[in-house]
Formats: structure tokens, sequence, C-alpha cells
């Protein structure tokens, strides 16, 4: 047995414990996949090898770990990176007992699920953190049903390897949609050093520091050949003062980070089995701390049945970008007796990962070769029109809740905001194939509501050469708390005024997708907003409390994009 395949060997042993509930991998018996109950027929209502459980228990700990060629001692839940699969029931009453065994405090977050605030896992929001050497019980009833993930909530803990996930059958025990077997791909970025060391290295040297994409002085004449001296200038000189480059996608890229699926890296491996003809549901969750991916079966066309846990009408494409903490569920249909891969390619192409579906084990599927890396056009998001005089923060009347320029937070402003949710993302959509956008997502099952009553208006603003990011121009621990009230209607409209896409996540509460669908528009708990995006989401406050509202990206995140909202009774709160 040689290197590659003891390592995949390894890695697909450790990848079983993800779906064995807490069982160590070296006790489980069965790969990573549900099986779909044979006497189910057409609804497709699937089962775990050991079915849903109302209680679990975890311990985090340290755990020495190997991706790829990249071996820490890292952060885990029972010892595996990621997690182990939390398997719930819809409307049941669950006990989830977290043991502490490091010697720092540490905390779990549901990611996406509808908790009483107490139970959301915040430290410092909503309760006060796990110490070293106790044990927090959490409970409550499971509202929700479908993919989700869980993560610490803990300073950088979530990017060290405390992520896994979470997968909640209906009460009933019947799917819309009917496939034979259910695969889990659980996407990250292993980090060669520490995550303090990351972030030192981009609040000090900004955010290019991990960009060896950068532009070349043969760039630089192929532009003047092609559109003249005089606007390549212009476009030099507005990306000076962003502090940024066309090819700053992701702040991290393959020269921080190892980019695995399952806990393997792309050499690794990791293998689920079917039997050829089978439709396999594939959940796809991005427990990444910074890395945007892009999604395909080369060769095969997919159908995209659920985002963030909750069903739309089957969507028929071949790519997807999934954005950091988002979850999406495809169906593919596998005829031959072959290997197939899933390819996801991180946003920037500097890297990859993948699975392998295969009806045997020690088989490989084709693996694509890295498409050319994409560059921002300023052009196309919201950034023409500028003159020789023209500063990015200038030029334009200041957005609703923007601090007057020049400020030390907000180092650009976007001049013509749109809505881009009919466009896939930067670097995709040129390929040939059909890409899904957030405009194609319909809910399979209206619902109703009232008309928004008010309106909030957010911008997410940023100064890239001092890796600052904030809300409206203001960090975190200048603000006071975002009110909503109890059971009101409104409208949040967020505003991308930097050149990142910000996977921006609400906690407990659903954001409903304005995209023009009507009593189907889709239900997010996490959403992509594009550089120089306008879009909208409706909200209906459904529990009391204090809940984080942040940018998913965690360096972004503890650099200053983050709010609280506070949910109160309004006839309380006007008094």
């Amino acid at each position: 047995m040689d290197r590659r395949t003891l390592l995949g060997s390894l890695s697909a042993m450790g990848a079983t414990g993800l779906l064995a509930g807490c069982t160590p991998p070296s006790v489980a018996s069965r790969p990573m996949m549900f099986t779909a109950d044979a006497a189910s027929g057409a609804d497709g209502a699937l089962r775990s090898p050991t079915g849903p459980q109302s209680r679990y228990d975890i311990t985090v700990g340290r755990t020495r770990t190997t991706v790829g060629r990249v071996t820490r001692n890292a952060l885990t839940f029972n010892g595996t990176v990621p997690g182990p699969l939390v398997h719930l029931r819809e409307d049941d009453d669950v006990t989830l007992n977290v043991t502490n065994r490091l010697n720092e405090s540490t905390s779990i977050h549901w990611h996406g699920l509808l908790v009483p605030f107490e139970m959301d896992g915040v430290p410092g929001v909503n309760f006060p953190g796990i110490p070293p050497g106790e044990t927090f019980t959490y409970r409550f009833r499971v509202k929700n049903q479908g993919t989700y993930w869980y993560h610490s909530h803990s300073g950088f803990q979530e990017q060290e390897g405390l992520y896994g996930a979470m997968i909640i059958d209906p009460a009933d025990g019947r799917e819309p949609y009917s496939y034979d077997r259910d695969v889990v791909m659980v996407l990250s970025d292993w980090p060669d050093r520490s995550p303090e060391f990351i972030y030192s290295r981009l609040k000090k040297a900004g955010a290019g520091y991990y960009n060896y994409q950068k532009r070349t002085f043969g760039d630089f004449v192929e532009d003047v050949g092609e559109e003249g001296l005089l606007p390549t200038l212009r476009d030099r000189t507005a990306w000076a003062e962003m502090g940024m480059i066309p090819s700053d996608l992701l702040n991290v890229t393959d020269a921080g980070y190892t980019y695995a699926a399952n806990g393997a890296s792309l050499e690794q491996n990791w293998t689920a089995l079917f039997t050829p003809g089978e439709r396999v549901r594939v959940r796809v969750i991005n427990a990444s701390a910074m890395t945007h991916y892009d999604v395909r079966v080369p060769g095969r066309m997919i159908d995209v049945i659920a985002v963030h846990g909750q069903y739309v009408e089957a969507v028929r494409t071949h790519e997807f970008r999934i954005g950091v903490a988002e979850t999406y569920d495809f169906i593919v249909t596998l005829p031959e007796d072959r290997a197939y891969t899933v390819f996801a390619e991180s946003l920037n192409r500097s890297g990859a990962t993948r699975i392998t579906l295969a009806p045997r084990t020690g088989m490989s599927g084709p693996v694509p070769a890295l498409r050319p890396r994409p560059l921002r056009d300023l052009s196309k998001v919201g950034m023409g029109g500028m003159d020789d005089s023209l500063l990015p923060s200038g030029g334009q009347e200041p957005m609703e809740n923007m601090p007057p320029a020049p400020d030390v937070n907000v180092a650009m402003r976007v001049m013509e905001p749109q809505s881009r949710l009919d466009e896939p993302g930067v670097g995709l959509g040129d390929d040939g194939w059909p890409v899904l956008t957030y405009s194609q997502l319909r809910a399979l099952y209206p619902r109703y509501d009232r008309a928004p009553e008010r309106e909030i208006v957010i911008n997410l603003t940023s100064n890239m050469e001092r890796y600052i990011f904030s809300f409206n121009g203001d960090k975190f621990s200048n603000v006071d708390r975002i009110q909503f009230y109890l059971g009101e209607r409104l409208r949040l409209t967020l505003m991308n005024q930097s050149m990142m896409s910000h996977p921006i996540h609400l906690h407990g509460m659903w954001m409903e997708l304005e995209n023009g669908h009507g009593d189907r528009i889709p239900r997010m708990h996490t959403v992509m907003v594009k550089p120089g995006e306008r879009l909208s989401m409706l909200i209906t406050p459904v529990e009391l409390g204090d809940w984080a509202f942040h940018c998913h990206l965690l360096y972004h995140f503890h650099s200053g994009m983050f709010r609280v909202v506070n949910v109160a009774l309004k006839e309380l709160a006007s008094r």
C-alpha cells in the first residue's frame, strides 16, 4: 500500500465516525452515508444507521489531526474533524451535553436552528460560554428540518476544527423528493498556521498578504494595449485607493490553507459508495472560515432541491457557488459502474477539494484542472464612470446610514448599487453550462405574510488596507443593538460597499430573500452579498432576546463586522 492509498484509507476510517453519532471511528462499521429505508417507497424517507437521537454527549478537546500534508493539534468534537453527525428529528425535545476538556472557554452554536436565545450559544451575547472542565446542557424543541451544521462561536476555535454536520428528519418522516442514498460533504479550509498568526498577518500586512495571484507589469502592458493608457491608469488608481487588486477575491488562499472535504484533502480522496443507477442526495455544508467554493459533478447535471435546510422547487443546473456557512442539497443520478467526483473549487481558483462517489472502494473519479483565476471588473460592481480626480469614497450622495467621508473604517463607496440576484458571481457563467443563481430559488411551499411595517438599511463597509470591516462604518465596539420587535414584519436591506463577497448570518430567525417569487421567496439563514449589490430580506422575529448578526467570514467578524439584534416586545419598548 503506497502512502496516498494509506492516507485515503485512514481518511475514510476517520470520516466514518461522522455518521455514527458519537461512535469513535475505530468502532464505526459503515461509510459516511445514509441508506434509504426499503419500506419508505417513493417518499424517500431516510434513516441513518442508528436513526435520529434525542440526546448527544459531545466532548471538546484536542486531537493530533492530519489533513493533506498538514498535521496540527486540532480542536475536536469527540476526537474528530469534522465532529460527529448530529441527527435529530423535527418536533423532538432534545438534550445535547457539551463537556469542555480544553484549558479555555468554548461554545457550540446550532447554525440556522430556531432555538430560545439562551440556547443559541454565542458567548457574551446570550450565554457566558462553557468554562474549562464544565458541562453545559443545551435543551430545546427542534423546529427545523433539513441540512444544518454546528460550530464553536468562541474566538477562532471554529477555524481550528470545531464544526460538524447536523441532519434533521421531518416529523412525519416524509420527503418531497425521492432518492436512494444520502451523502454529506462538509467543506472546510485547514490552516497551515494558527488562526492567530493568520489574523495578525492580515491586520499588519493588509488583505493581500496571502494573494500570490497579483497582476504584473506584463498585465499592465497588455491592458494598455487593449484598453488604452488613461483607462488603465484610472483602473489601477481606483484599485490602489481601495487597497485592493482585482484578484483579491479571498483573503486567505492556498498559501495559508489546505482545502478539505470531510476532513480530507483532494489527494486523500474521501469516498462514499453507491450502486450504479441510484439517485444520490449530496448535502453540501460549507464549514470554512474564509473560503467560498464552486461545486459541480463534472459531466453530470444536478437538481438543487434545498437551500439552508429549506426545500425549493428543484433547479436543474451544472454548478453552484456555496458561500461560507451556507448549505445546499442536490440530487445526482449516477448511471455507470465507475467513480464520479464531487468537485469543490475555491472561488479564486487557488485550489480545490473533492469527494468521490464510487461503486467500490479504492476508485477515483476524474479531477478537473483548476480554471483561470477570475478578476473583478469595477464597471460590473457599481464602480463605473469615474473621472481622473475621483476617489472611491467620493463623488456621490451619502448612502443611508453611512458616515461622512473621510472615515478610517470606510475606504470606498459604491456609486451604482444594483440588484445582482441573477448573476452567479465572478468567475462563473462562461463555461458553457448552467450555473445556479439566487434569482432561481423558489420555495417549494407557499407562505403567506403581511407587508413589511418598516425598513432597516445596513451598509457593508470596509477599509481593506487596515483590514477593518464594519456595518455602516461602525465597529461593534462603538454601537448599540439593532432593535427588532417580536412578531413585527420588517424589511432588512443590505448594501455591499466593498469589493468582497460577504456571507451575512442572522441568528434566531429566517431571512426571506426578496427575489421576485411572491409567496414562494426562499428562506435563508445566511445570505451572500456580492460586491456592489443591494438586496433585501423580509423578517418576522419569533423569539425574544439578543441575537448575533455578522459576516460569517471569521476574520471579518473579528475585524468588526458584527452587531447584536435585540428582539423585544413592542408594547413594552414604547413605555
